[in-house]
């Protein structure tokens, strides 16, 4: 077991298909193919079961991940403590981030960072939010952008700014009635005036949606489904083409220009999204995390978000 077949084996685990995995790691398909039925000729085991469309872990697979996630992160340790002994000229870090992080806050983060270490990089890591707690308590990363509540058993972190939940509307739809509230971003609406409206959705298991569905069950609400994606980048491009509206995070506006979007509050109390950076209670953060946390935290946040 080798960090390159660690690292073949945990793309391909994360990736789910052959296809995507080499597209990732930058090799073709067969060769990826040849290099996994390699490791598990030598190890005489199955690591992934590609009966189903889906490429899948086998109990095999899964046993050797787990012992390699551990190895790669003692050799990420060590990585780290070698950057800051030699100065942290070169080398990078690892973030995770949803890939609605990715695009509206690693921007300044990474321009910042590259400004204070212009040697190093940034290397983000999409993932769930499920994905980012699963890597990061495997030491996939050195921090991580989520949400709160996060398991202050095995994770530290500071939060970074409040999220409001909004209501994106397209430009052809008709206005709402509403309402100035000083302690809302927009003009605030009923939420009883959205029933029978069309919204573009996202999965069930996702958390915007989860407050959508208690919305609906709070206000007794009926809401007509004009399509289902599963990211907040693809949501709001659809409420741009006019097919819906969508519940929405403060800070979507970001991918919004010239009234393409209009945006209300609502009079109802809905809870707010906390976004923390965290990294692992059991580790100390290396001079140059240390540097990029505070890099993140000292960004006004709710200040760029429009």
């Amino acid at each position: 077991m080798n960090t390159k077949q660690l690292h073949y084996v945990l793309t391909l685990a994360n990736e789910g298909s052959f296809s995507k995995a080499a597209d990732v790691l930058n090799i073709s398909q067969p060769s990826l193919s040849q290099f996994i039925k390699k490791i598990e000729l030598d190890i005489g085991q199955s690591l992934f079961d590609r009966s189903n469309n889906d490429v899948r872990l086998t109990d095999a697979g899964k046993a050797y991940l787990q012992i390699g996630r551990q190895i790669l992160d003692l050799e990420h340790q060590l990585e780290e403590q070698l950057a800051d002994l030699s100065q942290n000229k070169t080398g990078s870090l690892i973030i995770g981030a949803a890939p609605f992080r990715t695009a509206s806050m690693m921007p300044e983060v990474a321009k910042r960072f590259q400004q204070l270490h212009p040697g190093m990089h940034l290397v983000v890591r999409e993932g769930t939010t499920a994905e980012l707690v699963e890597g990061m308590e495997h030491g996939e990363y050195d921090l991580c952008l989520t949400m709160m509540p996060i398991d202050q058993r095995l994770f530290s972190f500071e939060p970074l700014v409040e999220e409001e939940l909004v209501l994106a509307v397209p430009k052809s739809f008709p206005e709402f009635t509403s309402a100035a509230r000083p302690d809302r971003k927009y003009a605030a609406v009923d939420a009883s005036q959205l029933n029978g409206s069309s919204f573009v959705m996202l999965t069930d298991s996702q958390y915007m949606q989860t407050q959508l569905h208690n919305l609906c069950l709070d206000y007794h609400l009926e809401l007509k489904t004009a399509a289902i994606v599963k990211s907040l980048e693809a949501q709001i491009e659809m409420v741009k083409m006019g097919l819906g509206m969508a519940l929405m995070p403060t800070g979507i506006e970001r991918f919004c220009h010239g009234g393409e979007v209009r945006f209300y509050s609502f009079l109802q109390e809905l809870p707010k999204r906390q976004v923390v950076v965290m990294w692992r209670k059991d580790r100390t953060l290396s001079k140059v995390a240390e540097e990029l946390k505070d890099v993140i935290c000292s960004i006004p946040w709710d200040q760029t978000e429009s």
